[in-house]
């Protein structure tokens, strides 16, 4: 299992991040619910990815055993400081300063760590790998190249042959 560099989780992040937003534009309390509920169970879901995680091929497992792919329980684990972090942004002023620190402190505590695992990495016993299925189809398109062929983008197609 190759572990996920931190700038590809950001994007899976980012990914995720604009689901949440549009989840929450949906009227009253089923916009608040989706979202929450998506943030919490979200590594759950398809394959035991998140939107996000699908679409840039990573998938959470467990950082004891074998790798296996995690539980509803521990995506619940793991993402309960943002669904916290989502509900403090909905109390003016106090929740204003307190959600964007409890994300912060997430993300600082992933930079430190040399596993690169946020504190809800650590209480759920997780860690977030490339997907082994994408894993293989990118080691196999890298084998393919031959060695020292590069490809320049010209003006003119023919150029590159």
């Amino acid at each position: 299992m190759q572990r996920a560099d931190r700038t590809t989780r950001a994007v899976a992040g980012f990914v995720d991040l604009l689901l949440v937003i549009g989840l929450a534009r949906l009227p009253d309390v089923v916009g608040f619910l989706s979202a929450a509920g998506y943030i919490l169970i979200r590594d759950g879901l398809f394959d035991r990815q998140s939107i996000g995680k699908k679409l840039i091929g990573l998938q959470v497992a467990s950082s004891e055993d074998t790798g296996s792919p995690v539980t509803y329980r521990e995506s619940i684990i793991r993402n309960v400081s943002f669904a916290a972090a989502y509900v403090l942004f909905l109390i003016p002023y106090a929740g204003w300063i307190l959600g964007p620190l409890m994300l912060g402190t997430e993300c600082l505590v992933a930079i430190g760590d040399e596993r690169g695992m946020r504190i809800g990495d650590m209480l759920a016993r997780t860690i977030v790998v490339q997907d082994a299925a994408k894993a293989v189809v990118m080691s196999h398109e890298r084998d393919r190249r031959p060695e020292g062929s590069t490809f320049r983008a010209t003006a003119h197609p023919e150029e590159n042959e």
